[in-house]
């Protein structure tokens, strides 16, 4: 794990968890699997990518939505991994149950998951200068704060999903896969952009830049706020007109993440 520097005053922290329910435990059991933060210091627009992979020898089940294409939910398609052995793609069961005596180690490990997450949170806000954390959709966060018990006193937790819902008076939510390409996200070998922001990205990090991986995400949140707050104007432009056709029909609903059209590879709960 990646330790911020002092002196970062003013730092505003963007992040993603990524989840899983232990295989067999009828989604009894859930815990943090992957964590990604983009820390952005706006007194010199710089940024620090942190993460951090849960890796536990424990099979969790990985939720992937399928959406249409205004984002809304159509259909959940799921499979197994195991972060301890890097293993992932496994087939999924519905009718598994995990043996009798595994339920309590499945608890277990999922605490010192927790635990790990709370080291990391600390070690971001340690210093008491970041006075938001910035996520897409809280609920999850917020459930996962609490199991790890970590506290946000002195540090605001946005969710950038509701504030665009909120001013554009949306009757669904619009998952960030959709917002992504409104902003023209883009990651390559070296930077990644949206249409009116581009950063470096270290070579340590180029890897873990994928759509539904903690760093992924939390790089998309960071930029697509960027555009929401800065470039509002250019980002209403590509939002009016897919509202009208997605409202156009009167159904409500949508999801924290997905790609239009197609299984995306979101975790547990997402």
């Amino acid at each position: 794990m990646v330790q911020p520097e002092a002196g970062e005053a003013g730092r505003r922290v963007y992040l993603d968890i990524e989840f899983g329910y232990v295989y067999g435990t009828c989604r009894a059991v859930m815990m943090p699997i992957e964590i990604g933060a983009v820390v952005h210091r706006p007194q010199d627009d710089s940024i620090r990518y942190l993460g951090e992979q849960f890796r536990y020898d424990v099979d969790v089940e990985i939720w992937k939505k399928v959406t249409d294409e205004c984002g809304r939910t159509a259909g959940v398609a799921t499979t197994v991994a195991n972060m301890g052995r890097g293993e992932y793609g496994m087939p999924y069961d519905h009718s598994y149950r995990i043996p009798g005596g595994g339920m309590p180690a499945a608890r277990a490990t999922a605490r010192n998951a927790f635990a790990d997450l709370r080291l990391f949170m600390e070690s971001i806000v340690s210093a008491g200068d970041v006075p938001a954390i910035v996520v897409f959709a809280a609920s999850m966060e917020k459930r996962a704060f609490r199991a790890a018990g970590f506290s946000l006193d002195g540090c605001m937790l946005v969710d950038l999903q509701r504030e665009i819902r909120r001013h554009f008076r949306m009757k669904q939510v619009l998952s960030l896969d959709r917002l992504a390409r409104l902003i023209d996200f883009s990651a390559d070998d070296s930077t990644v952009a949206s249409t009116h922001f581009r950063y470096p990205v270290p070579q340590e990090c180029r890897h873990l830049l994928a759509a539904h991986r903690g760093m992924g995400d939390a790089v998309r949140t960071f930029l697509l706020a960027r555009e929401f707050r800065e470039r509002l104007p250019h980002l209403e432009e590509r939002i009016r007109p897919l509202m009208e056709t997605c409202e156009s029909d009167g159904e409500e609903g949508g999801c924290r993440k997905g790609s239009t059209g197609s299984a995306a590879d979101g975790t547990a709960g997402t």
